[in-house]
């Protein structure tokens, strides 16, 4: 095997008794509006198979490469409650894929430490210390289902998945939406009364991602623990499109985010500095640092 390694790794974790936040519309005569209850009744599992595979190609060349198979299973993937009346509409079918639930997830990585033309003199001075690091991911997309809108019987609007029709597929084809694809409204029935439908909670595989990054760097010594590093990253450097999921509120078809992808995957993740988040557009960040 030489200097390479590989690695097989099995990571598994479960959640219980974890918070879980519940709606109740007018649960007697002394509310008017909504009560919201959090008790700890939300469970999860995670388990994931992990390769990982390293080899030094060169005295300044490596490669690292990773590949996971993964599940996330939860009946709670966060804390917000968004029209969710239980004693309305029934919690029980909701375990299912997480939010953020990714089955397939590969990344790699390559660096490069560049020789020097010269051991002194300009040319030292010009070529020394400079390194390069290139990283690519492609993984599957988040999960998501369909939602219908309707007027609970105690009052008030409540949410909640509609019934599948059956051998219908939930995407179509699309050139003019993003990533080609929209949600086949006619995969979906809205339930004539308040109720959760047939459709199980994240049946529905979203957008995934492919995004490469590449980083150019140099190192200035200043003394033998000191150093001033200046680097450039290039994130998403083809610029490739990432799309956000649908909203999914597929009664409500005219409004595009509801079937189409509304805009690109970094803007739905958020973060304090989206630009830079995964699934962007390409952007450039330039970076200066001292390493001690």
């Amino acid at each position: 095997m030489g200097k390479q390694a590989i690695s097989v790794t099995y990571v598994g974790q479960a959640g219980r008794d974890l918070l879980r936040n519940e709606a109740l519309l007018r649960p007697n005569v002394n509310f008017t509006g909504n009560f919201f209850l959090t008790g700890n009744t939300a469970r999860s599992n995670y388990n994931a198979l992990q390769f990982q595979f390293r080899r030094p190609l060169s005295s300044r060349l490596q490669a690292l490469l990773n590949y996971t198979w993964s599940h996330s299973l939860d009946n709670a993937s966060s804390d917000v409650v968004l029209f969710l009346p239980s004693n309305v509409i029934s919690a029980e079918n909701d375990y299912a894929a997480s939010n953020f639930d990714v089955r397939h997830s590969f990344s790699g990585a390559i660096t490069y430490d560049v020789p020097g033309l010269a051991r002194s003199g300009i040319l030292a001075l010009l070529t020394n210390h400079w390194s390069f690091q290139s990283f690519i991911v492609v993984r599957t997309g988040f999960p998501l289902n369909a939602t219908v809108s309707g007027t609970s019987p105690v009052g008030g609007t409540v949410k909640t998945r509609p019934d599948r029709v059956a051998g219908a597929p939930s995407w179509i084809s699309n050139p003019a939406a993003p990533g080609g694809k929209a949600l086949n409204t006619a995969a979906f029935s809205k339930p004539t009364t308040p109720r959760q439908g047939t459709e199980g909670r994240n049946d529905i595989t979203g957008f995934g991602l492919t995004q490469l990054d590449l980083s150019i760097g140099r190192k200035f010594p200043i003394t033998e623990r000191l150093n001033l590093e200046f680097r450039t990253d290039a994130f998403n450097l083809p610029n490739h499109p990432n799309f956000s999921n649908p909203f999914g509120c597929i009664d409500f078809p005219s409004f595009v985010p509801c079937v189409q992808s509304g805009g690109m995957l970094n803007q739905a993740l958020g973060g304090l500095n989206p630009l830079f988040q995964e699934g962007g557009p390409r952007s450039l960040q330039l970076a200066l640092k001292i390493n001690f």
